[in-house]
């Protein structure tokens, strides 16, 4: 048997016993759930604290996060703040602030 043909039947078992749950029949299956908490807002000063903790000028902390270094400028005069994606990047910075280091 092919390794094509032994996906194929892996792919299809997975199917149907998706399908079987699906239609209320119960595997066995176990399903976990994590609720992932909402990164922080970050203040002017907490970003320019996170900032200083690896150290880094604005230019190099832009750098790390990929932003441009008006947009750090911006945040930590408190002229626009950021969002999303960003605010959880930064609270990893925060948590590791050394590691960040690396990728100047």
């Amino acid at each position: 048997m092919s390794n094509n043909v032994k996906s194929s039947s892996k792919v299809q078992r997975g199917i149907n016993e998706l399908d079987a749950l699906l239609n209320g029949n119960d595997l066995g299956f176990v399903f976990h759930t994590r609720k992932i908490p909402t990164p922080p807002n970050y203040s002017a000063e907490e970003i320019k604290n996170i900032r200083k903790q690896i150290p880094a000028t604005q230019r190099a902390f832009a750098q790390i996060i990929a932003a441009s270094p008006r947009t750090v400028e911006a945040w930590e005069s408190g002229k626009s703040h950021p969002t999303g994606p960003t605010r959880r990047l930064i609270q990893i910075i925060a948590q590791n602030p050394k590691e960040a280091r690396k990728f100047i």
